[in-house]
């Protein structure tokens, strides 16, 4: 059972790693975690922990933070000076750093995410189902494609996992150190990211679970909370300290579940993403929600305090993405392995046999996910964009691009100028950045997007859309340049990817007159000039789209015309 429990750890880590430098040493990841990594890199550069992204909690930023400062004192980024000085132009000269260090950190807590599932299903149920839970989490899809992201999610998972079982911990034999770690564990995933927060109800499921009576005047209990609350503002101050910036952002996301271009299933949307990404485990996940809800054993119980919520809230979003319930795949692992356990044991053959039965229920959703962890070291079809930029379009020249995660990275002329003005009174410094800038160009960049001082709302929209909601206002505030203003400001190329754009010019739009139906209809309307090609004002030039050993979302490239 140890070698087996080792092989599969082993396997899973590898798997996880595997693909882990995807883009690098440019930015082409995922595009949320250009504002984490930005965020990260802004501790360096203003001696402070005050973070710039506050669409999640910082503690993984400074897990992330954390992981860079060791990467220096190791010797694995080039020393200009100081250990500080060197990181801050290490933000500039590869961004990307921050990302890889990120994605590392992803693989390693989620590979001590299968040990941890291993071991709650050990002890909970047998050793079997253990080492078949964590089996079916190490090849699971979702898990192994969010931890090749530099993004809050693994970590959340491992720290939701972590609640869990010491959650199990309490009602086993309810000791102070129990609750006070379970305390500890529910804080940090708030602290990590918010859609964790029904994680702690484990601990006070447990808690009653036990049978104890007078819960509320448990001095175990307070301390729990008690160690949840700090636990949650010392791993994210800020949530305190940036307030306002916070419930910005919360305000902005809340108005944002609501916002969808296109017909949802609220809840069914769970059940069918698991089938549909897990496909023989997830069906298999499916069942073991409806067996925990038969068989309520303690376990039970404290799946189904944190799941059922967690369930009915996120499940009612217009994002209809598995991510938001990553932190439940090694509970719904185990559920999954205790009835593939129940189906397996009652078939006549040898416990060998079934094993290898139960191994092949993992080899649909392996290959597929194996095939798409493979894809990320393929090339991708940013970096094409941007080498024919390089090599056709001169340095200094204008372009104009939106969106700039989708966009091939390029140096800008402004980055740089900032990047000099650092380095001002810093002579070996600058004389390492002008040689790193030595024959490669840098551009000017032009927004094609512009935010206007005030929404403006047309006619036939004003009497049923409420400014006051932050999406809807948000959506009346955004507006294009045309290709008219792009000349007045010297544009001479323009950088479209398809991932931009390409969802407004298919499907129909949303039929009522809403806010969502104004964004579609405005962006149809402006990028299918782009779409048309009208060689009286622009010309393609060039296409970039995936392939054999390419990657990515196509790309188009037009010149304006004079």
């Amino acid at each position: 059972m140890r070698i087996a429990l080792a092989l599969l750890l082993l396997c899973g880590l590898v798997l996880r790693l595997w693909g882990t430098s995807q883009g690098y040493p440019e930015f082409y990841g995922h595009v949320d975690e250009i504002g984490v990594a930005a965020s990260i890199w802004n501790f360096f550069r203003s001696g402070t922990l005050q973070p710039t992204e506050f669409t999640y909690p910082a503690f993984y930023s400074y897990l992330v933070a954390a992981g860079i400062w060791l990467s220096g004192l190791c010797g694995l980024v080039p020393r200009h000076g100081g250990l500080l000085d060197s990181l801050v132009l290490e933000s500039f000269l590869n961004p990307a750093w921050a990302a890889l260090v990120g994605r590392g950190l992803s693989a390693l807590l989620s590979g001590l995410t299968l040990y941890l599932t291993y071991r709650l299903g050990r002890e909970a149920c047998s050793p079997r189902v253990g080492l078949v839970a964590a089996f079916f989490l190490a090849c699971a899809r979702l898990p192994v494609e969010q931890a090749h992201q530099a993004l809050p999610d693994s970590t959340m998972a491992c720290l939701a996992m972590l609640c869990f079982y010491c959650s199990w911990k309490v009602y086993c034999r309810g000791a102070w150190a129990d609750y006070l770690w379970a305390g500890i564990f529910a804080g940090l995933v708030v602290a990590t990211k918010y859609n964790g927060a029904f994680t702690a109800l484990a601990v006070g499921a447990a808690h009653l679970k036990r049978g104890e009576k007078g819960w509320l005047k448990s001095g175990k209990w307070w301390a729990a909370a008690g160690c949840g609350v700090g636990a949650l503002f010392i791993g994210s101050p800020y949530l305190l300290l940036a307030k306002q910036q916070y419930l910005q952002v919360a305000r902005y996301q809340v108005s944002s579940l609501e916002f969808t271009l296109r017909d949802t299933a609220p809840w069914w949307w769970v059940v069918r993403g698991l089938v549909q990404l897990e496909l023989v485990v997830g069906g298999l996940m499916v069942a073991g929600v409806i067996w925990a809800c038969l068989q309520r054993r303690p376990l039970d119980w404290l799946f189904l305090a944190a799941w059922v919520p967690s369930f009915l809230y996120i499940g009612s979003w217009t994002r209809e993405s598995l991510h938001y319930l990553l932190h439940f795949y090694p509970l719904l692992a185990i559920g999954a392995a205790r009835v593939a356990d129940e189906l397996a044991g009652r078939l006549p053959t040898k416990p060998g046999w079934q094993y290898l039965l139960i191994g092949s229920w993992v080899l649909p959703s392996l290959w597929v996910g194996g095939m798409r962890v493979r894809e990320l070291a393929w090339t991708d079809t940013r970096s094409l964009a941007a080498a024919w930029i390089e090599a056709q379009v001169p340095s200094g020249a204008r372009l104009a691009m939106t969106w700039l995660p989708y966009c091939p990275r390029l140096e800008l002329e402004t980055n740089r100028q900032s990047l000099r003005e650092y380095c001002r009174g810093k002579p070996a410094l600058l004389g390492q950045l002008e040689k790193a800038w030595a024959g490669k160009p840098a551009y000017q960049l032009v927004n094609l997007e512009v935010w206007l001082k005030e929404p403006v709302v047309p006619e036939v929209y004003r009497g049923g859309v409420d400014l006051a909601d932050p999406e809807t206002r948000r959506v009346f505030s955004r507006g294009w340049r045309s290709l008219r203003q792009l000349r007045e400001l010297g544009v001479e190329y323009l950088v479209l990817p398809e991932a931009i754009y390409g969802r407004y010019l298919q499907g129909d739009p949303p039929a009522q007159l809403s806010a969502a139906q104004y964004h579609f209809l405005k962006n149809r309307a402006y990028f299918a000039q782009f779409a048309a090609g009208d060689s009286t004002q622009m010309v393609r030039v060039a296409d970039f789209s995936a392939g054999p050993q390419v990657r990515g979302g196509p790309i188009h490239i037009f010149r304006l015309l004079p």
